[in-house]
């Protein structure tokens, strides 16, 4: 393809009704996944296409190995598909450069993991206020204060995190996800370590989230009905997904 047929490519996509739907807030056409291991390779995703809503709950299931993580890392931008395009708002990932996909993550996506990674040698509310300071933003005093609360992290503020449980440490990590209030919250097992009391205290809030601040969530995960009556669920086998 020349130059002028790939402007004319970015044009059509842009100027696509599809692109511009006020309701989808993510999309992605054609995504397949190569890994090359020694002489062989791995599809791991192929040719993916779908649209993620505005204020929606998406689960995506599939069994251990079968890229439910690597769909959710292309989508959030954190890796790249060997073959075709992810929009947030018909904006092209591939079309922008490293520095403004960094920002558009940063402005406008929280990241949850199974993995707590909070900093342990400072405080929590240290750890939460932490996208704050990384991005040059201002938070919502308010805002956080109410995630405290709903969380049940309200007198663990001032603890250091290597002092808390596990339950208490994904608690905080989901704060801090959440503090900057971004559009999408991408969750990968966020509740595969919990005990039930903490699941349902973190669901509650996703779905919380959801309703009273338009959040839409993109959550991995091997637990059937994690949460009831969700937007889209997508289900992955063999690198193909189905769309329930």
């Amino acid at each position: 393809m020349n130059k002028n047929n790939e402007i004319m490519s970015d044009r059509f996509y842009y100027n696509s009704e599809k692109r511009h739907s006020d309701e989808i807030i993510l999309s992605c056409d054609d995504i397949s996944k190569t890994y090359e291991n020694g002489n062989s390779l791995t599809n791991v995703l192929k040719h993916v296409s779908l649209e993620i809503k505005k204020e929606s709950i998406n689960m995506i299931y599939g069994k251990s190995g079968s890229g439910k993580t690597t769909l959710l890392n292309i989508l959030a931008g954190i890796d790249t598909a060997s073959q075709g395009n992810v929009y947030y708002m018909g904006n092209r990932y591939n079309s922008m450069k490293e520095s403004k996909l960094a920002k558009l993550r940063g402005n406008n996506y929280g990241f949850v993991f199974q993995a707590y990674h909070l900093i342990p040698r400072i405080s929590v509310e240290e750890n939460i206020l932490c996208p704050a300071y990384i991005n040059g933003k201002k938070y919502d005093r308010e805002y956080y204060y109410f995630l405290s609360k709903e969380l049940g992290i309200e007198k663990l503020r001032k603890k250091v995190s290597y002092q808390l449980s596990g339950g208490e440490q994904q608690r905080v990590a989901i704060a801090r996800a959440m503090l900057l209030n971004p559009k999408i919250v991408f969750a990968d097992e966020p509740t595969g370590n919990l005990d039930s009391e903490n699941t349902k205290i973190i669901t509650q809030l996703f779905c919380k989230l959801n309703k009273e601040y338009k959040t839409t969530f993109i959550i991995v995960t091997h637990e059937e009905n994690l949460i009831e009556n969700c937007t889209q669920i997508i289900r992955i086998k063999d690198g193909e997904i189905t769309i329930e």
